[in-house]
């Protein structure tokens, strides 16, 4: 449908060339940088409303890897000038190439927390296979792992570990004092919003407002994401490209 490849288009040149984008960006993990401050400096912090227990827990932060961390626009590029759609080879080439680039003011932040020596885990809905190439792929980068924790958790990798990323928050949760999280999608912060409508999300969002710029940041991603399926919850799949527009 060309002009749904239009919108494809002109959401992919503003992620890449906007200079809007690029400070949206930076000025996330620099006001995410700020709160991290203030956190280490006060023992009841917690993003995830932990409580006092957690006080003598190590610190750490949670943060999405895709158009987050790190930017795939270039996989995204890819499809775009080929006129394929989205499939999981395509993506598995793309993974193990290991080709991902740091978003602006990402590395920045996670190398300022880890100087600071707070646990940055790299909570991701790549599938586990995958581990390997990412792991690679973030040293490349410069992002900083540990050699005695396995701070990148990615689907699958424990049967309880699926899309909904809450059950690894809890994983995280039991040992460490999570004072952010970091994302580009509603699923990077709370738990049961991917069959859920636009009203849904929005009231869920709202009942965590305090939150928001606070212990949790948001970074812009117009390419993909949850919020799509929100615009046809509950109705029926379309039958194809044309129909999905037209709605």
């Amino acid at each position: 449908v060309p002009a749904q490849r239009y919108e494809s288009l002109r959401a992919l040149l503003w992620f890449q060339s906007a200079e809007e984008c690029r400070w949206i960006q930076r000025s996330a993990f620099a006001a995410a940088r700020r709160s991290l401050e203030a956190a280490l400096a006060d023992a009841s912090w917690s993003a995830l409303g932990q409580g006092p227990d957690a006080a003598a827990l190590p610190p750490a932060v949670i943060a999405d890897l895709d158009e987050t961390l790190i930017d795939n626009s270039e996989f995204e590029g890819g499809l775009l000038r080929s006129g394929a759609a989205f499939s999981a080879e395509a993506w598995r080439s793309w993974v193990e190439a290991e080709r991902a680039t740091a978003v602006p003011g990402a590395l920045e932040f996670v190398r300022f927390a880890a100087e600071r020596g707070v646990t940055v885990f790299y909570v991701s809905n790549r599938d586990a296979p995958f581990e390997a190439a990412t792991r690679a792929n973030l040293a490349r980068e410069g992002f900083p792992l540990r050699d005695d924790l396995d701070t990148v958790l990615l689907r699958g990798e424990r049967p309880e570990w699926r899309t909904d990323k809450e059950s690894r928050r809890r994983a995280i949760a039991a040992s460490h004092r999570v004072l952010l999280l970091v994302g580009d999608d509603l699923n990077d912060f709370l738990s049961g919003v991917e069959a859920t409508t636009v009203g849904q999300r929005s009231a869920a969002a709202e009942a965590h407002g305090a939150r928001w710029g606070v212990s949790w940041f948001v970074l812009p991603n117009p390419l993909y994401g949850s919020w799509e399926k929100a615009l046809g919850a509950g109705q029926p799949a379309p039958a194809d490209a044309a129909e999905a527009l037209a709605r």
